[in-house]
């Protein structure tokens, strides 16, 4: 998806963020936004399915943006999944047993995909081969 209105929807800190940001050029680490929000400036090879993990997040949305590379994300619902690793409150994320086939989404450079609390998702895996991922991950509290 590239229609950078649906970010703007769900919060508009990360939408300016990146309309006023050259994504590129930014250090890698954690950037403060508006009202709890944050973005993880990201850089790593992409991993091979076998090794990937799924996971989920209870508090936050991500929004997982490639600044350059090319990717898979794998969608699954939650529910089908298994846990490997329980749910840790302090970094928000539980992981699962690799042990289904989720909905594949291919990103490149600018496209994002938005990710709901509780929805399995498995980033990062590599959709040709290997290759060196750059990735805003921002990520959205949930509010109440």
């Amino acid at each position: 998806m590239k229609d950078l209105e649906k970010i703007k929807e769900l919060d508009a800190s990360c939408y300016e963020f990146i309309k006023s940001h050259d994504l590129a050029s930014l250090e890698l680490g954690r950037y403060e936004l508006e009202n709890g929000s944050y973005v993880l400036i990201q850089s790593y090879t992409s991993k091979l399915r076998n090794v990937a993990k799924y996971e989920t997040h209870e508090n936050y949305y991500d929004i997982q943006y490639i600044i350059s590379g090319k990717e898979i994300i794998s969608m699954i619902p939650a529910e089908k999944l298994t846990v490997k690793v329980p749910y840790n409150p302090e970094k928000d994320i539980t992981f699962y047993e690799n042990s289904f086939e989720g909905i594949d989404h291919v990103l490149e450079d600018g496209d994002f995909l938005i990710i709901a609390p509780g929805e399995g998702h498995m980033p990062g895996v590599c959709a040709d081969a290997q290759s060196e991922i750059h990735k805003a991950v921002f990520k959205v509290p949930v509010r109440k």
